[in-house]
């Protein structure tokens, strides 16, 4: 038995400054790679995954025959470890599924930016990866010590954004499994606000997990029917959003075919016109 317990939790914008720096002392980094910047854009990354990132930073460098480690190569290597790497040969997917999978991602990044202004919308795309993502939204929070009420709504408005663009547009029936991923990260997010957190004025101050650990049941009903409540409520949020701006989901999807990624820059200035 220990009497002393350490935890080791992610780190910090320091700690990953500081990892990174480790991590890049012994490989050649042009001068354009500004550490303290990726440390910032690296948000949750644990030093597993910066040294994974770094790694396949010079992987790149060294493909291309440069001398240094260069800003695109970490930008690319960042994407890499987060979503996997991009399929080389997209020449099988069916115009059909590009399209879906366009207006899907549009809409997380509308939404992103419509209720997270404080986040980085750093990149849409519709290039698949090789972890079997038709595409992704990175949506970069900021480093904080705790996430308010309105931060766990907004999260999951975001992660609802790509199922009610495809409803929006392709109508009801025509909605696709694509979303499975964005439904399980918005049912983890509203159970914790209902069950762990006091988030919920029907099921009060209290902790379910506490609760069940007690031998208390009977309480499963009332859980499951609000957190349904809320997600339905959130949902008819993002759809009234989506169909005001419904202009700028189709302009954005369009783009995304045409170019099939989009960066912070043009992202920003669909969303604002």
């Amino acid at each position: 038995r220990f009497d002393r317990h350490i935890e080791i939790g992610l780190p910090d914008v320091n700690g990953r400054y500081q990892i990174l720096r480790a991590h890049t002392g012994n490989k050649p980094m042009s001068a354009e790679v500004d550490l303290k910047k990726v440390a910032e854009q690296a948000v949750y990354f644990s030093g597993a995954m910066l040294e994974s990132m770094i790694n396949e930073a010079a992987i790149f460098a060294a493909n291309r025959d440069a001398g240094f480690i260069e800003k695109q190569d970490i930008d690319r290597a960042f994407y890499t470890v987060i979503a996997g790497a991009e399929k080389k040969d997209r020449s099988s997917i069916d115009i059909d599924d590009r399209k879906i999978t366009a207006y899907h991602e549009s809409g997380h990044a509308i939404i992103a930016r419509l209720v997270s202004p404080e986040n980085r919308v750093s990149k849409v795309t519709i290039i698949p990866s090789t972890k079997g993502a038709g595409g992704y939204t990175m949506n970069i929070p900021k480093d904080r010590m705790f996430n308010s009420k309105r931060d766990m709504e907004n999260q999951i408005m975001v992660a609802l954004g790509g199922r009610c663009a495809e409803e929006i547009i392709f109508g009801e029936d025509n909605i696709t499994t694509g979303a499975s991923g964005d439904i399980e990260r918005a049912t983890e997010i509203v159970l914790s606000m209902v069950k762990r957190f006091g988030m919920n004025e029907k099921t009060g101050l209290l902790s379910y997990d506490v609760l069940y650990k007690n031998s208390f049941t009977g309480v499963n009903d009332i859980i499951l029917t609000e957190c349904k409540n809320k997600l339905d409520q959130l949902y008819l949020t993002v759809k009234d959003m989506l169909v005001n701006n419904k202009g700028k989901l189709e302009y954005m999807a369009e783009e995304l075919l045409n170019k099939e990624t989009l960066d912070e820059d043009e992202i920003k200035q669909i969303v604002a016109a």
